[in-house]
């Protein structure tokens, strides 16, 4: 396993680090060089997908090493060359809003204190009551509008108080701990990640998706299309499948080596955001508030690459760009913004909806304002949106049909039932499960805290570019929040896993606050209270991480593998000659994924009736050849079973017997019990494979 770590990472670098580097100094300014390689990353995995995919569409082939390599190369030299004739990014690598929000007031420190020794206290006893939930949020809700009300009462007054209440506070930390506080969280976000799997689970992984997702990488590398296995876009899988060819390691090796390391992806990128915004010591501290996240390790558990690169990452650096555009309007970040921007679409369907929103409720509410009272702005702002709205489009025609949706008699796309199947299918996470497991504690009070002093630090400055800025994070939050509330969206539960990020963000801004009050003068009772504060907020977040470090070097409950399994995965990859497989369907669809994956097939998925008849994760094909894999199973001596066979060139019929994470269904007996029509090809304690004689 270390020897496929290092043949993993080697090539991870060369497909998706590598090729964005002179990119990265081309668009963006910063001396940062977590900053830079995180653009790095971002742009290569941007830019390489659009490029691969001109071959692989075009020529109708897959992604070859030659391809892999060519590609990465192309967007690699393209960089160099841009950035030898154009030269590096100039402006200020300062924060754009520089200058911190005031100190705590004691009333405002007042009721935190009840309210973070309520949230210490269920932290430690496990998941909090309804009515300990209320409480905090009740509490911290009027420490937020308190501390409003007084900091628009000084300004008011105009008195300087301020100034001899919050002074300037030292540097903090020192030059020492500076150089070593970011990379101890991204070591925090790699122990997060790694040491579930390294203590449990390899060579196999934790996850039911990545199943999925190694069919799709092997349909890229073999046809260069992951259709008509499902509905999705080609990034994610277009990258793995240049991983893949450039290390020797086939996908099902690949995910559990690197899939872990993709936690590092929502650290870099808060980070960048915060830091971006604020400064230093809120990028620190936004990157530590992401190591206790839920939804994103939620996403790692259940092998959601896709939905973790793009809603928690690429979208995050996309708003970082945006918000570059609001600052200093330039060509550079427009075209930074776009091309982030439009990445997403390559990605994942709902990020994309999340980005498709927030960016029209942009241009709506901004673009005019800005034409009229910040003309540059405005036209840079304008100008990049219709960019991105453009490779969006280009990215999107194949992959969502959108071509047969806007011819007339045509519109009937297999994206567009997919979507209506979705809406009103999935239940929203209950309050007390998405706050403590999903966001976790600290961020959702951090994070509700952060809404205010946001607010207040809004209306502190004067100008239109930055308080446009600030809506647009409020607008980020809210959209999440709310999506996450009600089934209309059809995802709320992704709504919900990602509502963790801005929260992350905003709760960065409070937890630096609250430290920063720690240098306030007045009473000892007022400092006394101070310190209270800050301990049991500093306690918060240190409980939550040991905690949830705790849980994820447990086994997981999320194991679908066995060694028997994993034994007839190999014999069928061995025995492939073509055709395709049967699978016997358990409880939903990841057991039959899981073999098709294993053994190099895309075809025929199986789902349980109940799925097939209230559809929310059909593949394109529509449920007419899962009716037929149905029939199959349950009629192993039938005339029909005899065409269905035919038909479909099936070779094999995979029965299970027994699996690690769920009650199995006995297809199996029947056909063991017909050795006259059915000979069994492979056998152990979990698996039956039978032919048909």
């Amino acid at each position: 396993m270390l020897f496929d770590l290092i043949l993993a990472l080697l090539a991870a670098l060369v497909v998706a680090v590598v090729p964005g580097w002179f990119w990265a100094g081309l668009l963006r300014a910063s001396e940062d060089y977590a900053e830079r390689l995180t653009y790095s990353a971002a742009l290569s995995m941007a830019l390489l997908p659009a490029v691969a995919l001109i071959p692989t569409r075009v020529l109708g082939m897959g992604v070859t090493l030659p391809v892999a390599f060519v590609c990465a190369l192309v967007v690699f030299l393209a960089g160099l060359g841009a950035y030898l004739r154009f030269g590096a990014a100039k402006g200020e690598d300062g924060p754009i809003l520089s200058v911190p929000v005031p100190a705590l007031g004691l009333p405002a420190l007042v009721l935190l204190v009840p309210a973070f020794g309520l949230a210490l206290e269920s932290i430690i006893g496990g998941l909090p009551g309804q009515r300990v939930l209320v409480l905090v949020a009740l509490l911290v809700l009027a420490a937020g509008l308190t501390h409003l009300f007084v900091s628009s009462r000084k300004v008011e007054l105009s008195s300087g108080i301020d100034e001899e209440e919050a002074p300037e506070a030292p540097a903090f930390p020192g030059p020492l701990l500076r150089r070593l506080l970011f990379p101890a969280v991204l070591s925090l976000a790699l122990v997060r990640g790694y040491a579930g799997p390294v203590l449990h689970d390899w060579p196999f992984i934790r996850g039911v998706d990545h199943y999925s997702h190694a069919v799709m990488a092997d349909r890229m590398m073999t046809v260069g299309k992951v259709e008509p296995y499902l509905i999705y876009p080609p990034g994610f899988h277009t990258m793995t499948a240049g991983v893949s060819r450039l290390s020797g390691l086939e996908p099902l090796e690949i995910f559990p080596v690197l899939g872990p390391a993709l936690l590092l992806l929502p650290t870099l990128a808060l980070y960048v955001l915060a830091k971006r915004l604020w400064g230093w010591e809120y990028g620190v501290a936004a990157a530590l508030l992401s190591v206790l996240l839920g939804g994103t390790y939620y996403y790692f558990n259940d092998a959601m690459y896709p939905n973790l690169v793009t809603s928690q990452f690429l979208m995050v650096l996309a708003l970082a760009s945006l918000v570059g555009v609001y600052s200093a309007p330039s060509v550079r970040n427009g075209l930074l913004l776009a091309l982030l921007g439009s990445s997403v679409i390559l990605y994942h369907p709902v990020a994309s909806m999340y980005l498709a929103v927030l960016l029209a409720l942009v241009g709506a509410y901004f673009v005019l304002p800005l034409l009229s009272r910040h003309r540059r702005t405005g036209v840079a702002l304008l100008l990049s949106l219709t960019l991105l709205g453009a490779l969006s489009v280009l990215y999107a025609w194949n992959t969502y049909d959108l071509g047969g949706a806007l011819v007339g008699g045509q519109g009937e796309s297999a994206t567009g039932d997919a979507v209506e199947m979705a809406v009103g299918t999935q239940v929203p996470y209950e309050i007390g499960l998405l706050t403590e497991n999903l966001i976790s504690q600290p961020v959702a009070w951090l994070g509700l805290l952060g809404v205010f002093l946001l607010a207040d630090e809004g209306r502190r400055r004067m100008g239109l570019p930055a308080a446009v800025a600030h809506f647009t994070l409020f607008l980020w939050a809210a959209l999440l929040f709310f999506g996450s509330r009600t089934s209309l969206t059809g995802f709320p539960q992704r709504f919900g896993r990602d509502l963790g990020v801005p929260l992350a963000l905003l709760g960065a801004l409070a937890l630096v606050t609250i430290l920063r009050s720690l240098w306030s003068r007045g009473r000892v009772a007022s400092v006394f209270v101070t310190c209270v504060a800050a301990l049991l907020t500093v306690a918060q977040v240190g409980v939550h991480a040991a905690r949830g470090l705790h849980w994820s070097s447990s086994p997981s409950i999320q194991m679908t593998m066995t060694p028997q399994i994993a034994a007839a995965g190999e014999w069928l990859e061995g025995h492939n000659t073509g055709g395709n497989i049967v699978v016997s369907p358990h409880f939903n669809q990841v057991p039959s994924r899981m073999m098709l994956a294993m053994g190099h097939y895309s075809a025929l998925q199986s789902f349980e009736p109940v799925q097939v008849e209230n559809p929310r994760d059909l593949p394109p094909t529509g449920p007419g050849p899962l009716w037929d894999v149905l029939w199959v199973v349950t009629h192993p001596d039938n005339q029909r079973t005899d065409r269905i066979l035919s038909t479909y060139d099936v070779r094999y019929i995979v029965l299970y017997k027994n699996m690690p994470d769920r009650p199995t269904h006995d297809y199996w007996p029947p056909f063991e019990d017909r050795p006259n029509l059915y000979r069994t090809a492979f056998e152990n304690r979990d698996v039956l494979i039978v032919e048909r004689r």
